[in-house]
């Protein structure tokens, strides 16, 4: 006789179901003006021979902009693309962020971290679960459509998201294009806590673009063990007395894989996480490392096609692409990854172009800056944490009677669309309880579509009859009126010129940042001893006592960069004459006296936080 037991199952808590009602489907992406910023010509640039130049037309290209936009414009120009890679925010729900350092030439002081005046957010990574599949969404069908029929994609990601990316990946390129998802393991990282394991691994994860197409997808593959005709260090033999290597058992250990060339020689990837004393550091956090991204576009591409990075980040995969002889994009929405990167091919002596997109949100450094600055500069704006909302509002505006009007802040690259203004009619729906504290909702857009005004919104709270709060559609530039130009207030220099025979010297005396003034000062009203702060790699502190942080008269360890164009071209394209470029790493300063040939010139100087101004010669005494 059978016996049925009865049991409950709890309703599922986590966020992100894949069909859930929010979800958007979009079938549409703007395309902005573009300005060409800047060109970067080596004089001895690399040439591929006319069998490896597969797109001999082709200029590289850095992208000022968001990975949509980037699309877009791509799309336009019929451009396609033979290989993206991306390492996207892994929703990781924490801010990530860079050390500024003084350029005062000490290493000493470098070393004991003496000469940090604190970090810069370099992106936010906190969302919720659905609005970060959203927007994942839409960018990997906008890259999509600019793969070539041949193409792949790398998706790198971990442990937070990956597994609902997955789906998103198989839904967008199609199950039978999956290929495979790597896993690259590291030594480094953070102890196990209690109660958990290590975590010590990322998921990469590759699709073909076309299964119809397969016999045109490079790939070329990696074995396990493979045999060598004669011994090479590090070979081993087996019981038949022939030589072999292990290639990909031994990167947890070591952090290397081995490739056998068609030629019989032995390659090495350098796949160890880049940390702290790593020498490809730049300074930039979630740097990956150059061999493990080799590796990949080894993999997956052959010389003279085009490598796409449309999450810039560091700069790595643009770098190495241009090392090993591929054309490639790079597309990142914060100015310090174009920055860092077009320093790095600069170095490297690489050919490319940068763009700028126009697409009418003036960005201070990067939208995550911005956006803490923008509601510094909204009076009676207070976090969600003071005002004790959920995680779905940025903040609100508290009225002089107490009450308050919580605010929802569309993204500097998202646009109010109805599916969702849906999203947050629903939100607030939810608030009409505590309506007695809330005068009102402010919806506050840089984007929206066209459809979207006060008036359709009205319609929308008539028609549904949940709610009696008042809500407010505001543009941005509306509610910031004229305070959005204290945004960007500008560094000045104090620089003269003067002619030597022939030529021209040109000498910085001083240089005045507010920004990093407000900043240094900010620093030095928080003693501290630096054991209260952690070593990324060791977790321990130093035990040293605070030391303030004094600026020199000239200030001249603000700058971090100078560049001249000496070219000076009608359409004011950037040309910087690479001879003279003065770059300092954190353990020098610049050089603050230059020659030149002629006295019409206009000079670039970047300050520690990517900040930069423009002189021009007529302005300098």
């Amino acid at each position: 006789m059978k016996k049925v037991i009865k049991y409950n199952i709890a309703p599922a808590k986590g966020q992100a179901i894949l069909n859930f009602n929010d979800r958007r489907f979009p079938d549409t992406v703007e395309l902005f003006e573009t300005n060409l910023v800047e060109e970067v010509r080596s004089k001895k640039p690399k040439q591929l021979n006319a069998e490896s130049d597969l797109n001999p037309d082709f200029r590289n290209l850095l992208i000022h902009g968001d990975c949509l936009s980037a699309c877009a414009y791509l799309k336009s120009k019929n451009i396609k693309v033979d290989l993206v890679y991306i390492d996207p925010p892994f929703a990781s729900g924490a801010n990530y962020s860079k050390k500024i350092f003084l350029r005062n030439g000490d290493a000493e002081n470098i070393k004991n971290d003496d000469s940090s005046i604190g970090e810069e957010i370099l992106y936010s990574d906190i969302w919720q679960k659905e609005d970060y599949l959203n927007w994942l969404y839409e960018r990997l069908l906008a890259i999509r459509e600019v793969m070539s029929a041949k193409s792949c994609i790398y998706v790198h990601l971990d442990w937070h998201i990956g597994h609902y990316v997955k789906i998103l990946m198989d839904e967008i390129f199609g199950e039978e294009n999956f290929i495979n998802d790597i896993i690259w393991s590291y030594r480094s990282g953070g102890a196990s806590k209690e109660s958990s394991l290590p975590r010590k691994h990322d998921i990469i994860f590759l699709y073909s673009n076309n299964n119809n197409n397969e016999k045109e997808v490079v790939i070329n593959s990696i074995m396990e063990r493979q045999y060598l005709e004669k011994p090479f260090m590090g070979s081993k033999v087996d019981e038949n007395g022939n030589y072999y290597v292990d290639t990909l058992l031994r990167d947890v250990m070591e952090g290397v894989i081995c490739r056998v060339l068609e030629d019989g020689s032995l390659k090495e990837y350098n796949t160890r996480p880049v940390l702290n004393l790593s020498k490809e550091r730049v300074e930039y956090n979630t740097q990956k490392p150059e061999g493990l991204i080799e590796l990949l576009v080894d993999i997956a591409t052959t010389k003279g096609m085009i490598v796409a990075d449309l999450f810039n980040g560091s700069g790595t995969a643009v770098s190495v692409a241009a090392s090993m002889d591929r054309k490639y994009i790079g597309c990142d929405i914060g100015i310090n990854s174009i920055q860092t990167t077009r320093d790095r091919l600069v170095e490297d002596k690489a050919d490319f172009d940068i763009i700028k997109v126009n697409d009418g949100v003036k960005l201070f450094r990067n939208p995550a800056q911005t956006t803490a600055k923008l509601f510094s500069l909204i009076d009676g704006f207070k976090t969600k944490t003071e005002l004790q909302l959920g995680e779905f509002w940025d903040g609100g505006i508290v009225g002089k009677n107490g009450s308050y009007a919580p605010v929802k802040f569309i993204g500097l690259h998202e646009r109010l669309t109805k599916e969702l203004l849906d999203i947050i009619l629903e939100e607030i729906y939810q608030l009409q309880d505590s309506s007695n504290e809330i005068e009102g909702i402010k919806i506050i857009y840089a984007h929206k579509d066209l459809e979207i005004d006060q008036e359709y919104v009205d319609k929308e709270i008539r028609r549904k009859r949940k709610t009696d709060l008042k809500v407010e559609v505001i543009d941005l530039n509306t509610i910031l009126g004229s305070k959005s130009e204290t945004l960007f207030t500008p560094d000045n220099a104090d620089v003269e010129m003067v002619k030597d025979g022939a030529k021209y010297s040109v000498k910085i005396n001083s240089y005045f940042s507010s920004y990093l003034k407000n900043k240094i000062d900010d620093y030095n009203a928080k003693p501290k001893k630096n054991d209260d702060l952690i070593d990324e790699e060791n977790e321990t502190g130093g035990g040293k006592k605070f030391t303030p942080i004094k600026l020199s008269k000239n200030g001249l360890e603000l700058i971090e960069s100078v560049q001249f164009d000496t070219t000076l071209r009608e359409d004011g394209v950037w040309i910087s004459n690479l001879d003279l470029e003065d770059k300092a790493g954190i353990k020098e300063k610049i050089k603050a006296k230059y020659v030149l040939n002629t006295n019409k010139f206009k000079m670039k100087i970047r300050n520690i936080a990517g900040d930069e101004i423009i002189i021009d010669s007529t302005a300098v005494k």
